[in-house]
């Protein structure tokens, strides 16, 4: 019995011991806990915030893009509203220099027969040339008319008259030559347009 009392005795001591160890990890882990719990909450705010934070940059991305788009289209514009302007100006311009041209024409078609080797037509006939140049060098072209279909874009029916040479709808005649910038027209080409034979108008009249 004596024996056995002394084993008790002896590892009671032991027990305390490793209950006194387990109660402090107890104790440690308890502590741990609020700890890690901190910590997750903390990563979790800050992962939110990164987030919030990519959602403005992205925002403000999209914003810059559309800007900066809206600009490019607003450059555009102004560069063609200036091109535009200029074209027209320049057109204007030219248009002051046509009737020129065409007191030039008329001049050297009323010229004699006795007069058209005299030296004073040969500088007339020098001076429309350079017109002529001078506008072919602007991209300025005459608007061909005669025994074309009849355009409304391009020619001005002044008259009409019967033509056994030219079907209906043909201009037979230019009264006013036209001419035209590039694919602008600068003046339409006044023109005198054919009905048809003569014949063929009374036959439909009947």
């Amino acid at each position: 019995m004596e024996k056995q009392s002394e084993q008790i005795h002896n590892r009671a001591p032991e027990e305390v011991k490793a209950g006194e160890s387990q109660e402090m990890r107890s104790t440690e882990e308890g502590a741990a806990r609020p700890s890690e719990s901190k910590e997750s909450a903390e990563i979790e705010a800050l992962r939110r915030e990164v987030a919030e934070w990519r959602a403005k940059a992205d925002e403000l991305l999209d914003k810059y893009k559309r800007s900066l788009a809206d600009f490019v289209n607003y450059r555009k514009r102004q560069d063609r509203d200036r091109e535009e302007e200029t074209l027209r100006i320049r057109m204007d311009v030219i248009r002051q220099f046509l009737p020129v041209v065409d007191d030039f024409e008329r001049a050297l078609k009323q010229v004699p027969d006795e007069y058209a080797k005299a030296s004073w037509i040969e500088g007339i006939t020098l001076i429309e040339r350079k017109l002529k140049s001078i506008l072919a060098n602007l991209q300025v072209s005459p608007i061909e008319a005669l025994g074309q279909p009849f355009d409304p874009n391009l020619h001005s029916a002044l008259l009409m008259d019967h033509s056994d040479e030219y079907p209906p709808g043909t201009v037979m005649e230019e009264l006013q030559k036209g001419y035209r910038l590039a694919d602008r027209v600068l003046r339409p080409t006044i023109v005198k347009v054919s009905n048809g034979p003569k014949d063929q108008k009374a036959e439909g009249e009947v």
